[in-house]
């Protein structure tokens, strides 16, 4: 005679349906189990969804709900951002092309890790240039109704820009923790920087290496966001970030970052315009640091595959550049 089975037991075994998120949000795009993780990518948002039994796993609580929606991130596959960066990994990190020895859904997962970590740094340089503006066109409007003289200023200018730096900072270093991933045994860890890496490509490969090339020109802009973070959170002199400044034929300057470390230099530069590219930088390494890995650990043997940059007019999303491309029929195949 079978057991009945308790009431939490036939809630959590049932069947069911759910609405993830909102239909502001798009449809859903795509799912995909992600080392465990149900990963559901919609076209403005993606979420994870977590099973009751996750979290509760002796079935204790038979309250919770079934599932258990979670939101990643506010944006999915219309953003050029989450697709230069998650959506490229996933497209490129598929254990049908990349080598045994590489446990891709793990990377996955760390490609979401970094993804969360871009979305704060986008939102925290969003949130200062808007600052910015914001003092700049109230010093405009004064003085068009020649108002009291006031100088402009962004509250709290060097604790915002600490805030941007580590986060940089942090993407650097979930981007080491992938790499290391790919290279566990060439005396590389999680806390490695950029010349670090450089050297034991340089080794592992050769100094021509399109991959050790391109890790080499990224080096100095690596670095000036290392130097940045550590003179922000040390309050070291070599690192000067400047509000607002009255000049002497009454001009004014907007602020200003400067880096002047003994080894590593950024010229007193317009913040606006360096956190623009700061961001810029931080997508294109990213990316290319993808195709570079995917490129690198391709498994050998049967129809060869390379990865290349996808024709603007073969792609399936306008912003994934990148994929593996096999010579099969004309022009070859990509598979998006």
């Amino acid at each position: 005679m079978m057991e009945e089975k308790k009431p939490i037991d036939r809630k959590r075994e049932s069947g069911g349906y759910a609405d993830i998120g909102s239909k502001e949000e798009g449809a859903i795009m795509e799912m995909r189990d992600i080392g465990g993780r149900a990963l559901i990518i919609k076209e403005r948002a993606i979420y994870e969804m977590v099973m009751a039994d996750t979290i509760d796993p002796k079935r204790t609580n038979i309250n919770l709900p079934t599932t258990i929606q979670k939101l990643i991130i506010d944006k999915g596959t219309e953003s050029e951002v989450v697709s230069r960066t998650l959506l490229t990994a996933m497209t490129l990190f598929n254990k049908d092309y990349i080598v045994d020895s590489i446990d891709c859904k793990k990377i996955i997962s760390l490609a979401i890790d970094l993804l969360s970590e871009i979305s704060i740094l986008e939102k925290e340089i969003k949130e200062y240039q808007l600052a910015e503006d914001s003092a700049s066109n109230e010093y405009e409007e004064r003085k068009k109704q020649l108002s009291s003289y006031k100088l402009p200023s962004v509250v709290s200018l060097e604790s915002k820009c600490k805030t941007i730096f580590q986060k940089a900072d942090h993407v650097e270093q979930t981007l080491m923790d992938i790499i290391v991933n790919f290279y566990p045994n060439i005396g590389l860890t999680k806390q490695s920087h950029f010349p670090n890496l450089h050297q034991k490509l340089k080794e592992k490969y050769n100094e021509n290496d399109s991959f050790v090339l391109f890790i080499g020109n990224a080096i100095h802009f690596m670095q000036v966001i290392r130097e940045l973070r550590n003179g922000l959170d040390h309050r070291l002199d070599h690192t000067k970030v400047l509000d607002y400044e009255l000049q002497s034929n009454g001009d004014i300057i907007s602020p200003t970052i400067e880096l002047q470390h003994k080894k590593i230099k950024l010229e007193r530069t317009s913040l606006h315009e360096f956190l623009e590219h700061t961001f810029i930088n931080v997508i294109d390494i990213v990316e290319l640091t993808f195709a570079f890995l995917a490129q690198k650990n391709v498994r050998e043997g049967g129809i060869p595959h390379l990865v290349r940059e996808i024709p603007e007019d073969k792609r399936r999303n306008k912003f994934i550049r990148y994929c593996f491309w096999s010579p099969l029929g004309q022009g070859g195949y990509y598979n998006q």
